[in-house]
């Protein structure tokens, strides 16, 4: 897809797996592929969306299109100003936008599924998971206080863009937590919790522990 004008308002989603701003980590194997490919057939998977583009920076695009080849997956891989600029810029209404953050490699398919299957189009939507650590504050060196967990969330995936927001300039899809920020600056946004498989990993180490609780209750399944 080179650009979204050209999918006309019959498409009810374009699925996005945007690997701009996160260096290798898509890349790492997870169950012996990378990371970034996991989301791509979740999106694939899901009924509703019709169509599913890779985003990338310029200095991977090359390296997304090999592992997408190998996997013989039919995705097109894109450089991410052009495809966003090109959102941005569509005189036409585009279709809504689902994006599926590739650190969050295991979000259901299902869950995916309800999300866009309870949201209209002009609805801004978000996954996310609670916070469970304990979070200070800090003044000058010195903790003050501890924050609500409760009040607290961590933006996991999806994250729903409707297309009436084309045009008031490019997401910034390589942080999901500035998307959000985005989001509610132009639009009111729901937030949908996530099962706890679609948590983010943010380095190769919280990576291994979801693959292994992932591997865990695979056996627990099949025992």
């Amino acid at each position: 897809m080179s650009d979204p004008e050209l999918h006309g308002a019959s498409l009810s989603c374009v699925g996005v797996v945007p690997l701009e701003g996160r260096g290798a980590l898509p890349f790492v194997a997870l169950h012996g592929e990378p990371l970034f490919l996991h989301a791509v057939r979740t999106l694939l998977a899901t009924p509703s969306v019709r169509d599913v583009v890779v985003t990338a920076d310029p200095d991977t695009v090359a390296e997304a299109e090999q592992e997408l080849a190998a996997a013989q997956l039919p995705v097109e891989v894109l450089e991410a100003a052009g495809w966003w600029q090109a959102w941005d810029r569509s005189p036409s209404v585009p279709p809504r936008v689902a994006l599926v953050d590739p650190l969050c490699p295991l979000v259901p398919c299902a869950f995916v599924a309800r999300v866009l299957s309870e949201v209209t189009t002009d609805t801004a939507v978000a996954g996310y998971r609670p916070v469970t650590d304990t979070v200070k504050t800090v003044v000058d060196d010195q903790i003050v206080g501890t924050l609500d967990r409760d009040r607290l969330a961590v933006v996991a995936s999806p994250v729903v863009v409707p297309g009436r927001l084309a045009g008031r300039g490019a997401p910034p899809v390589h942080d999901f937590a500035l998307l959000a920020d985005w989001l509610r600056e132009r639009t009111e946004l729901h937030l949908v919790r996530a099962p706890s498989m679609a948590r983010r990993v943010g380095d190769e180490s919280a990576l291994r522990v979801l693959e292994c609780l992932d591997e865990l209750g695979r056996s627990v399944h099949e025992a």
